[in-house]
């Protein structure tokens, strides 16, 4: 039987990647599914809190480029993982990895509506620059001023 050509070429790409590049693909990948369960189980307030103890700040200072290809490949990895990953489980997922590095970052909530529908998205700033979005996600989606408290979202 020979072999698919879309898988090949993944796999092409995937041997393409640096050891540390393919690390935090297979990481988010097994990952994801995770923070997606969490999310259903725990709802987005708890699973926030929880990844909000993660320490932020006095850790590694990557470049801006460095965050975004983390953000991308991250963003990559969700195309490959059991189950959907959103925008939402994406971001929370890369804000506690960020934060575990020590690395200072915000998940930004912003909506917008389209064609009468409210839409809601989920990315995550570094310095106030988007890392796993385009850089002007923030003029498609009116985001929220401030960091949303861990409460704002529970069911009574």
């Amino acid at each position: 039987m020979p072999a698919d050509p879309s898988m090949t070429g993944k796999l092409r790409k995937f041997l393409a990647l640096s050891g540390a590049e393919q690390r935090v693909l297979l990481a988010a990948a097994a990952l994801l599914p995770l923070f997606r369960a969490g999310l259903r189980v725990f709802g987005f307030a708890r699973l926030r809190a929880w990844i909000e103890r993660a320490p932020a700040g006095a850790g590694k200072s990557p470049s801006l480029d460095e965050l975004c290809a983390l953000g991308a490949l991250v963003n990559a990895a969700a195309h490959h993982t059991l189950g959907p990953a959103n925008c939402l489980t994406r971001s929370l997922y890369l804000v506690w990895r960020l934060r575990r590095e020590g690395i200072d970052c915000q998940l930004r909530i912003g909506v917008r509506l389209n064609d009468g529908v409210l839409d809601g998205h989920a990315w995550v700033e570094c310095a106030g620059v988007p890392i796993n979005d385009r850089r002007d996600v923030g003029a498609d989606f009116s985001a929220f001023d401030a960091p949303l408290p861990p409460g704002r979202f529970s069911a009574p």
